[in-house]
């Protein structure tokens, strides 16, 4: 008989052979992986250098046709740009309404204060207000407009000193259409609004001063006067108190008003040893960063001062094909809002910088990879090749492996299976020759052996032949089934009296052994049968419920038809068939746990001929059984109508 131990050797020597190879192919196949994978890296970093190299050369052309612009001294800039020039005591800008407030503003023309001396005299000294307002409205008749505002400015203040608000309100509406003039450096309609305001406010007149202080807000904002920025400030605070605006969120102008400021400080300190030079750089203004083109000297300072939008849509814009084509995203770091290009940008991406100090550009230009990349496309496709060659090769190989393993187990396995089929058939046939030999050996000594004991000896001689003959022929039947060769003849049979004619053929067997077979038919069901060939199915499901049955117990043979089939079952109270073996138990040559521990005679072909014979009747074996309580074979046939 073949061990176990063999077959598991074998296997574990083929795994093995299979094993160190694709081990070997897998670490390849993972190094060549990674080393494409650094060769596309490699490829990337390439093409988002180059995008960088690009993208720097066209900036510096984009930017020095703004510095060309700047230079020829041009007026018309977009409404994120402003350019502005400082010279010996003037600052100007350009577009003027892009900056709110600037550094230093032209002196305007006011009257003298003499002018109105005797009038403010009749006013605060002898509080003589109606010959004030007298005097006063003569003087606002005059042509002369600086002598016309001053006199309107205090016409309307001591009209309401005298409680003619109504009047002071029409003075100060007139005041404010007058430009160009001052009272105390700041511009008279400036004044006059504020003061129509002040005095709407003190009599609670919401609804107008609403509408006058969004008018102030708009004046200041859009420079109808040029002022200074505490001027501005001063009186833009309670502009935007009226108007209900709220004064936290920096306006552009102010922005703008800002960077000239700062610009002019610097350059102040630094005129009386500057040299001609120029410079782009980025400058912080109210939260919010700027660049800055200007060109200086000792007499004069241009400057264009521009927003992120101006860069993006005069500048970045511009390079969209470039980005588009090396498939990268550009991102200026010093700058806000600019980096909109290749928006995609893939994590840990390759990236190229190139510093303010290498382009003399006002920012860093990075330039980095976007998600995905045009070599990804040949790149995957070689690895997905790649991956599929090793699949295959790994998948031909663990199927080749199995296919071996499951021949080699099989065939193993049926070694062991006809090993022990050998086995059990020289001792199967040994016990009736054992017989026969006693039995002749014993006539052959003893010839004077009385009659009763030689009708013994013949008696065994006989049942040890039926044994062997049976065997034989059950061998003989089931290789011709087993080959195809088995030839069925069917007739019309009464299967109550083909079972019942078996059952009682065997109860003399079964009594030797103390078994009780007991058989119950339920009238004739007709069948399509072979008779030698049915009988013999019946009889093996009771040799086996005899020998896997305790002694004494009965054997249960029943037979019934029901819904046009008829139902042969088989019941014994035996040690049952646990359900891990069901499956097997109709395999040829196969023998339960339980025969070999509790040493059951059997050549393993019992059950398998059963269902071989059922099965060219048309029919089915059924199996149901409990370990300990024993089972139940039915031979389900069709019925011969």
């Amino acid at each position: 008989m073949f061990s176990k131990g063999p077959s598991r050797s074998l296997v574990a020597l083929i795994a093995g052979i299979t094993v160190v190879p694709l081990v070997t192919l897998l670490w390849l196949g993972r190094r060549l992986m990674e080393e494409d994978r650094v060769l596309e890296h490699q490829q990337i970093q390439q093409r988002v250098e180059r995008g960088a190299d690009l993208v720097v050369a066209a900036l510096q052309r984009l930017v020095g046709v703004s510095e060309q612009r700047l230079a020829a001294g041009s007026q018309q800039w977009p409404d994120d740009a402003v350019a502005v020039t400082f010279r010996d005591g003037v600052v100007e800008a350009s577009p003027r309404d892009h900056v709110a407030y600037l550094p230093l503003v032209p002196q305007l023309r006011e009257a003298s204060v003499a002018t109105f001396a005797h009038g403010e005299d009749l006013e605060f000294r002898q509080r003589d207000l109606k010959a004030a307002i007298s005097v006063f409205g003569d003087l606002a008749r005059s042509p002369d407009p600086s002598i016309r505002s001053g006199a309107l400015l205090r016409l309307a203040r001591s009209l309401h000193n005298a409680g003619r608000d109504e009047s002071a309100l029409a003075a100060y509406a007139q005041l404010s259409e007058i430009d160009g003039v001052s009272v105390g450096r700041v511009p008279t309609g400036l004044l006059a609004t504020y003061a129509r305001g002040k005095l709407l406010e003190r009599q609670q007149r919401a609804s107008e001063l609403r509408a006058l202080g969004a008018d102030l807000d708009r004046d200041l904002h859009s420079q109808r006067w040029m002022l200074t920025a505490p001027v501005y400030w001063l009186y833009g605070a309670d502009a935007a108190k009226w108007s209900g605006r709220d004064s936290t969120a920096p306006r552009q102008a102010e922005v703008f008003a800002d960077a000239v400021g700062a610009l002019w400080d610097r350059w102040s300190s630094t005129r009386p040893t500057a040299q001609a030079s120029s410079g782009r750089e980025s400058l912080e203004a109210r939260g919010q960063t700027l660049t800055v083109l200007w060109q200086s000297s000792n007499r004069s300072f241009h400057a264009l001062i521009v927003t992120p939008a101006f860069v993006e849509s005069q500048w970045l814009t511009a390079l969209a094909p470039i980005v588009k084509e090396q498939h990268i995203a550009l991102a200026l770091p010093n700058a806000e809002r600019q980096s909109a290009l290749g928006a995609s940008e893939a994590p840990a991406a390759p990236r190229a910088t190139r510093t303010t100090a290498e382009t003399a550009l006002p920012w860093n230009v990075v330039t980095t990879n976007v998600d995905p990349p045009p070599e990804d496309r040949d790149f995957s496709r070689r690895r997905q090749s790649l991956i599929a060659g090793f699949v295959l090769l790994v998948s031909m190989a663990l199927m080749a492996s199995y296919l071996i393993i499951r021949a080699v187990s099989r065939e193993l396995a049926v070694a062991r299976l006809q090993s022990d089929f050998v086995a059990a058939v020289s001792h199967e046939f040994r016990t009736p020759l054992t017989a026969l030999r006693q039995f002749t050996d014993m006539l052959r000594e003893h010839p004077a052996l009385d009659d009763d004991r030689r009708r013994i000896a013949y008696d065994a001689q006989s049942r040890a032949t039926e044994r062997l003959t049976r065997l034989v022929e059950s061998l003989l039947d089931f290789g011709r089934m087993e080959a195809g060769a088995r030839r069925y003849r069917f007739e019309p049979r009464d299967g109550t009296e083909l079972v019942g004619r078996v059952v009682e053929d065997f109860r003399s067997e079964a009594s030797a052994t103390g078994h009780e077979v007991e058989f119950r038919g339920n009238g004739s069901a007709l069948i399509d049968a072979d008779d030698e060939a049915l009988s013999r199915a019946v009889r093996n499901l009771l040799d086996n419920a005899v020998k896997y049955s305790p002694e004494p117990s009965p054997v249960e043979v029943g037979l019934e038809r029901r819904n046009g089939q008829v139902f042969i079952s088989v019941h014994d109270y035996g040690i049952g068939i646990p359900a891990h073996e069901r499956a097997d138990i109709f395999a040829k040559f196969h023998r339960g746990e339980h025969a070999a521990i509790k040493g059951i005679k059997g050549t393993g072909i019992g059950l398998a001929m059963v269902d071989e014979i059922v099965r060219a009747h048309h029919g089915r074996v059924d199996v149901d059984s409990e370990p300990g309580k024993g089972s139940t074979f039915t031979i389900v046939l069709p019925a011969k109508s």
